[in-house]
C-alpha cells in the first residue's frame, strides 16, 4: 500500500490531538462559554420541520442572507464551509498547482503551509521579526521574486496574537500580484475591520464560528470576497458540504448575536486582566494580544508545562525548536485562568 501513497504525502505524520483527560482546556483557543445551552431547545424545536432523509442546502442560503445581514456585504459575497479549514483547502485547490509559491510569515496557523504541501505547492516561509511583526518587505520580495499564487496573513496571528496594521495589508495588497488569504479567526476579539477591502478580487477574507461564536463543535466557518472570486471558488467546492445542524445553529446564533457580543466583551476584559498579571511576573515575557489567548515564553517553561500537567490543565506547548520556549494560553473563565496564574506564580 504504502507504494500507492503519493510522495508528498509519505511525509506528513497525521494530526494527532491529544486525548488525556483534564480538567481545564486552554490548549485549542476554544470559547469557556457555551452558547448553545441558552438556544438547545429552540434548536430541537425547528429540527423537527427538518427532513433529514433530505441532503442539505448545498449552497448554505439562510445562512448566507444572515451572514450577508450581519456583516453588511451580499451573500454573493460568501462562501461557507466545514469550518475555515475546508475554506482554505478549496482556496489551494483553486490557485495553487504542483510548483507554485505560498508564501507564509511565520510562525503562524500550521495548517497554511501542511494544505498548501498537500497540493503539492512550494511554501516558502518569511521568519517575523522578534517581536514577532511580520516582515513586510521580505513577504513582498518573496512573492515577487517567486511569483507567488498565494500570500496567507492570520490577523490576529495566531499563536502571537500580533496584529498586521492596516497600512502593511495595504502594502502587501499594492505591491503583490498573489492572491491575499486574510484568516480573521480571531477578528471579533479587536476593532480591526478590514472588509472593504473585499472589493479587489485578489482579497479572501475567513472567518469562523468557532471562537467568539463559541461553535467550534458546529465545525462552521466562511470566506468572505468579491463575487467573481466566490463564484470561482464554487468550483471546487464539494456538494453539500456543510451539514443541516451547523447551518441552523449557524443561523440562530445570528438571530442572538447579543449574546455573542456579551461573551466578546467578558473574553477581552478577562484577557486584558491575565496579561497584566503575567505582565508582573519576572520570570515571564508575555506578548500583547489582539486575540482569546496570550503568547508567552518563560525560561521555567517545561516546569510550567509539567505542573499544568499534574494538575489536568491543557496549554498549548510546542515542539517547533524555534518556539520551545513558549507556550499560548487560551482565555477561559476567571476561575480557570486563576488556576494557570497561580501555577505560573509558584513556579
Amino acid at each position: 500500500m504504502k507504494k500507492l501513497v503519493k510522495e508528498n504525502i509519505q511525509k506528513f505524520a497525521p494530526y494527532i490531538v491529544d486525548k488525556e483527560p483534564v480538567r481545564i482546556l486552554l490548549n485549542a483557543n476554544e470559547s469557556p462559554y457555551n452558547l448553545f445551552q441558552y438556544l438547545k431547545e429552540e434548536f430541537i424545536g425547528k429540527l423537527e420541520g427538518r427532513d433529514l432523509n433530505r441532503y442539505p442546502d448545498t449552497d448554505s442560503e439562510d445562512l448566507r442572507k444572515a451572514l450577508a445581514k450581519y456583516l453588511v456585504v451580499q451573500k454573493e459575497n460568501i462562501i461557507c464551509g466545514n469550518g475555515s479549514d475546508e475554506i482554505i483547502q478549496m482556496i489551494i485547490h483553486t490557485f495553487v498547482g504542483k510548483g507554485d509559491t505560498v508564501i507564509i510569515p511565520t510562525p503562524t496557523f500550521s495548517m497554511y503551509g501542511k494544505f498548501s504541501s498537500i497540493g503539492e505547492g512550494k511554501v516558502i516561509e518569511v521568519p517575523s521579526y522578534e517581536d514577532f511583526k511580520i516582515n513586510v518587505g521580505e513577504i513582498i520580495e518573496q512573492a515577487n521574486k517567486n511569483r507567488a499564487k498565494l500570500i496567507f496573513l492570520c490577523n490576529p496571528n495566531n499563536p502571537t496574537g500580533t496584529l498586521i496594521s492596516r497600512e502593511f495589508i495595504l502594502e502587501i495588497i499594492q505591491k503583490t500580484s498573489s492572491m491575499i488569504v486574510l484568516d480573521e479567526a480571531y477578528g471579533d476579539f479587536c476593532k480591526e475591520n478590514n472588509l472593504d477591502l473585499i472589493k479587489n478580487p485578489k482579497v479572501i477574507i475567513l472567518r469562523t464560528f468557532s471562537k467568539a461564536f463559541s461553535l467550534a463543535g458546529a465545525r462552521l466557518g466562511y470566506g468572505i470576497s468579491h463575487k467573481n472570486t466566490i463564484n470561482t471558488l464554487y468550483k471546487v467546492k464539494s456538494p453539500y458540504n456543510l451539514n443541516t445542524f451547523s447551518q441552523l445553529i449557524g443561523e440562530m446564533v445570528l438571530e442572538n448575536v447579543d449574546l455573542v457580543k456579551r461573551v466578546i466583551e467578558k473574553i477581552i476584559k478577562e484577557r486584558d486582566r491575565v496579561f497584566q498579571e503575567l505582565k508582573n511576573i519576572k520570570t515571564v515575557q508575555v506578548y500583547p494580544s489582539h486575540a482569546n489567548f496570550i503568547f508567552m515564553k518563560s525560561e521555567k517553561i517545561e516546569t510550567i508545562i509539567m505542573e499544568c500537567k499534574k494538575e489536568g490543565i491543557a496549554i498549548r506547548d510546542y515542539s517547533d525548536p524555534s518556539l520551545k520556549e513558549y507556550i499560548r494560553l487560551s482565555i477561559g473563565t476567571p476561575e480557570e485562568n486563576d488556576q494557570v496564574l497561580n501555577i505560573i506564580k509558584g513556579v
